[in-house]
């Protein structure tokens, strides 16, 4: 009997051997037969056909009638087939559910690359290099500057703008220092940037095309932020970017525009 060679395959990749899929196939298209009609029409030698069979029979691919001679049948394929698809699926699923468990728990390996900066005098030339590499966006968001900074910065955000970079700033209206009140929107007014009105956290952001973010603390006392005493935080993560510039456009959206 010719048998079909991709079926034979398939059904080795369910367990059985290639005489027990020979064995099996036969079964199915010439139903009950005897052991060694079986090992006739699917040419499996006599020594091997009951060793064949008993294995059939013990995974539930054929039926045994203890009858002279033994008669074997063949069980439903659809049956035979769905039942270990079912217990595949099942396996398939509390593999994934383990091995997905234990990746969801594992701590990343990778180096962190992380920069703790002190110090504004530190940390306005990390902002300025950040604004003189940006190619698409520059978003910077809170209510944490000082004077000086803000002088320096504008000169890279108005060159950032001849690029082509998009060029956002929410803060304040108006941001206190120990140095006396800054107007925000006239201050940056020389950058050419958009500018929203927010009453942001005395920390501040700064996202760089969704691929490279700065946040600066410092100390408040009594509403004044001790931006001259400020900590930052860089990195280059991607991750850390791209969601806080989702927070970023949330809130830009919410923002007002200077003189609403």
């Amino acid at each position: 009997m010719v048998l079909d060679e991709k079926v034979l395959t398939t059904l080795q990749r369910m367990g059985m051997t290639y005489y027990g899929a020979k064995a099996y196939a036969v079964l199915v298209a010439s139903g009950p037969s005897s052991p060694s009609a079986i090992a006739r029409e699917a040419e499996v030698p006599r020594s091997k056909i009951y060793e064949t069979l008993k294995r059939l029979e013990e995974s539930g691919w054929v039926r045994v009638e203890r009858s002279r001679p033994l008669t074997y049948k063949p069980v439903y394929p659809k049956e035979a087939i769905e039942e270990r698809r079912k217990a595949l699926n099942a396996e398939i699923e509390y593999a994934s559910a383990e091995l997905s468990s234990v990746y969801d728990r594992q701590v990343d390996q990778e180096a962190p690359n992380v920069k703790l900066i002190r110090g504004m005098d530190n940390i306005v030339p990390r902002i300025e290099d950040m604004i003189s590499r940006a190619r698409h966006d520059v978003c910077m968001l809170g209510a944490l500057y000082t004077r000086d900074e803000i002088a320096r910065v504008k000169k890279y955000l108005a060159s950032a703008r001849k690029r082509g970079v998009n060029v956002r700033i929410i803060t304040r209206p108006t941001i206190a220092t120990g140095e006396g009140g800054i107007a925000t929107v006239e201050a940056f007014s020389m950058a050419g940037s958009d500018i929203r009105l927010f009453r942001t956290p005395f920390i501040k952001f700064v996202v760089i095309d969704g691929r490279e973010i700065m946040i600066m603390f410092s100390r408040v006392e009594d509403d004044v932020p001790d931006a001259r005493n400020a900590v930052a935080i860089w990195t280059p993560n991607p991750d850390i970017s791209s969601y806080m510039l989702s927070n970023f456009n949330m809130m830009w959206d919410a923002a007002d525009a200077p003189g609403k």
